[in-house]
């Protein structure tokens, strides 16, 4: 029952942070189009394309240049958070993603179908993934900064009922050798 689905960015983030850092990525995009959304009737004084007259004491150059930045860091890591929900959703690492394209065009050569093993439904996977529903916590703790452990201990993760490995993937053909890990 080893491998790491579900957990996707805990290889880069650390172990037990992976919620974090996603509400984390969250809360920095909402920030950040939040500051352009009521920021821009500044931007526009700041250019002179406005009645009003700059005011404040930070100068008009160096709001433009937060504004601006804050707009493309804002759309950046909203499309990088958005791809990494999206491989949660599927119940799949970054590295797997890759993997499991390689394997379904193995397995449709032999006229069979992968099927991810940890691939137990989008909403099924992210509420693992976020420790919520049933067996885990309110919804409502995605809006607060808390520390919630997560469900699993990082090396075992949640399969298919009747699944111990991946459907349409023989052994030894996996790209990715979970025995590595097993012996040091």
């Amino acid at each position: 029952m080893w491998g790491n689905a579900s957990g996707g960015i805990n290889q880069c983030v650390g172990l037990h942070n992976e919620r974090h850092f996603m509400l984390f990525l969250t809360y920095l995009v909402v920030g950040a189009f939040s500051f352009v959304a009521f920021g821009w009737r500044q931007v526009l004084t700041a250019l002179g394309w406005s009645d009003k007259r700059w005011s404040h004491f930070i100068p008009e150059v160096a709001y433009i240049l937060i504004f601006v930045l804050a707009a493309v860091l804002g759309l950046a890591v909203f499309i990088m958070s958005t791809w990494h929900l999206w491989t949660v959703a599927k119940g799949e690492t970054s590295v797997e993603s890759q993997d499991h394209d390689h394997y379904q065009f193995v397995a449709r050569a032999r006229g069979e179908e992968f099927v991810n093993s940890y691939n137990l439904g989008w909403r099924q996977n992210l509420e693992l993934y976020f420790n919520l529903g049933k067996d885990g916590y309110p919804a409502y703790t995605l809006m607060f900064p808390l520390r919630i452990d997560p469900y699993t201990d990082g090396r075992s993760w949640a399969r298919k009922k009747g699944f111990e490995h991946h459907r349409g993937v023989r052994l030894g053909e996996e790209l990715t050798d979970d025995d590595e890990d097993e012996n040091p």
